[in-house]
């Protein structure tokens, strides 16, 4: 009996060291493409606003897409058309200045706007009459209308950039107390209004665009805590409501919507949850093809006082789930440098962070196009993608979010061979390696193929 009992402590003891050195065999199959590789690699704002900058380079070098343009006050529709009354047909009644010089930068790093149609982070009491509800909603809608028109179709001496993605609002519910709410001061039915009247105005009038929003405060009531620690709060909790009676209102009034917009400062295993909490809301209003978009993002960014190796590994990790779980676009919160809480790619004297790289090699996967299958499930710690082109080039990134645990790393990739190895060292400098046969607590690697000719 006793002896019994010590053979199977003992197999027990065999089978969990086993579990914890055995190598995480990473078997890609690059001849199965699974996915197009999307750009959920970009940005909200930039360090600065003048073409030809050296460190918003930095953007065009990560080859990200698009600038999400809230919070950049001079995009604000108020800023754009400051006086209500006036004629929304006459010229004169805009002025495009300030918002065209920000504009002209962000296209000049390769990126697209992504358009907010509303107004930025503002004081409910100093900018008041900004934040109630707009007197006349087909009216604000023709002004967002002419908006769209100088941006892409040249109107008032005006540009061709051809802005696909309208967001209409932010933050609608970011609070449900008019006198602490920085993005809306009027009830809930009001925002929807709204948005029903300014998506189908500009749907109709643009149809091959893309009209969405509300730029939603996010899902932590689903998970009982985000970032700041406040839980599944009363706020929190209104969060979700205002999502699913907005979803109601929208299906009742047969509004369109091309995609749905969110934000959530909290870690990457929650933000999986909560896409497959959208995703299924949005097929059971009859939105099932509409975008997921998030357009708000930092990996709890009360760590951004400590932008070492771990925080590129983490940032990093965003990127790779989101690109698992089906996310279409998203955008870091943000690109500034001002070393504030929420900005996070870059360091003192504007250098490139840990995280930044972790964004800049998922760029080259974005440039390569394809994803290709990983065929084994992995620890739950560690997130990966690959990625091919047509001339047989391939990569993969992989993140190790664990706290403690290096894991063991070994690659099973057929006929394509190893070709350069890439990490952010403990210097939280880029650089190249050769392949290790472990992945470090906190770190990521950005690895190169090279399909090997057939003999």
């Amino acid at each position: 009996m006793i002896k019994s009992f010590f053979a199977s402590l003992l197999a027990l003891i065999i089978s969990l060291m086993q579990m914890c050195f055995k190598p995480n065999v990473i078997r890609i199959d690059f001849d199965h493409v699974v996915d197009e590789i999307r750009p959920v690699h970009n940005i909200g704002r930039m360090p600065e606003y003048v073409t030809d900058s050296e460190v918003n380079r930095l953007f065009t070098e990560a080859n990200m897409t698009s600038c999400r343009t809230h919070d950049i006050n001079c995009t604000d529709i108020h800023r754009i058309f400051p006086d209500f009354s006036k004629d929304v047909q006459d010229e004169q009644s805009y002025n495009f200045t300030e918002c065209d010089a920000v504009l002209a930068s962000i296209v000049d790093t390769g990126m697209v706007p992504f358009f907010r149609l509303g107004i930025s982070y503002s004081d409910p009491v100093t900018a008041h009459d900004h934040l109630v509800p707009p007197a006349d909603y087909t009216k604000w809608s023709q002004i967002c209308e002419h908006i769209i028109l100088h941006y892409n179709e040249g109107w008032a001496n005006g540009f061709r950039y051809n802005i696909r993605y309208w967001e209409i609002w932010n933050e609608p519910e970011n609070s449900d107390d008019p006198a602490d709410n920085h993005f809306w001061i009027g009830t809930d039915e009001e925002f929807f209004r709204l948005y029903d009247t300014a998506a189908k105005y500009l749907k109709d009038r643009f149809p091959d665009l893309k009209i969405g929003g509300y730029g939603s405060c996010g899902f932590y009531a689903l998970t009982k805590t985000n970032a700041m620690n406040t839980g599944a709060s009363p706020r929190n909790q209104y969060f979700v409501t205002y999502f699913l009676n907005f979803l109601d209102y929208i299906k009742a009034h047969q509004s369109p919507m091309d995609f749905f917009s969110w934000h959530s400062y909290t870690t990457t295993a929650k933000n999986a949850r909560y896409i497959d909490y959208v995703r299924e809301n949005l097929a059971k209003a009859g939105y099932g093809q509409a975008e997921i978009i998030v357009d708000e993002w930092n990996y709890n960014p009360t760590e951004n006082d400590k932008i070492d190796r771990r925080y590129g590994a983490n940032q990093t990790s965003m990127l790779l789930m989101f690109q698992n779980k089906g996310v279409d676009l998203a955008h870091y919160y943000d690109g500034d440098d001002d070393a504030q809480m929420w900005a996070g790619l870059f360091v003192k004297g504007r250098q490139p962070s840990s995280a930044y790289y972790g964004f800049r090699a998922f760029g080259q996967l974005y440039k390569l196009g394809s994803q290709v299958e990983i065929k084994n499930k992995l620890r739950k710690d560690l997130y990966a993608v690959a990625a091919k082109d047509a001339q047989g080039n391939a990569a993969l990134l992989i993140a190790n979010v664990s706290e403690k645990r290096d894991r063991r790393l070994k690659l099973d990739t057929g006929a394509y061979a190893v070709d350069k190895v890439m990490t952010v060292n403990e210097n939280c400098e880029w650089t190249e390696i050769a392949l290790p046969d472990k992945i470090e607590s906190g770190s990521m690697l950005y690895v190169t193929f090279k399909k090997q000719a057939a003999f």
